[in-house]
């Protein structure tokens, strides 16, 4: 039962913060006609929970990962959110689709394995 309410007290905490940070980075990055082509705020959260997910994922264990990997991270990141982007952009911009559907992967996953890697070198 520690584990469920250590993963909900998570996520209560990720899901405001992804939702803040990528509203922050999409209202910032408004074209000329009001809209955004390629999803920044998208690649923003997960860029930045996998950078975060490696250390966590490095030096913690039990409840403390499960509240901060799969509570926090888990909801601050949102593969929900990169199927609804790639969907919106697969019937608007083909070429920005094929451009998100390359680089959001490896970016987050070059971010995960620097932070990870440093985390567990240094600890």
């Amino acid at each position: 039962m520690i584990a469920v309410l250590a993963v909900t007290l998570g996520a209560a905490i990720g899901a405001p913060m992804r939702y803040l940070v990528d509203r922050w980075v999409t209202v910032r990055t408004l074209g000329p006609s009001g809209s955004v082509a390629f999803p920044w705020g998208l690649l923003t959260v997960n860029v930045i929970g996998s950078a975060v997910a490696g250390p966590v994922l490095a030096v913690t264990s039990g409840d403390m990962r499960l509240f901060l990997l799969v509570g926090i991270c888990g909801a601050f990141t949102t593969f929900s959110g990169f199927g609804w982007e790639t969907n919106r952009l697969w019937s608007a911009h083909r070429v920005v689709f094929w451009i998100a559907i390359v680089v959001m992967p490896v970016a987050c996953t070059v971010a995960f394995l620097i932070t990870y890697t440093m985390a567990t070198l240094i600890g």
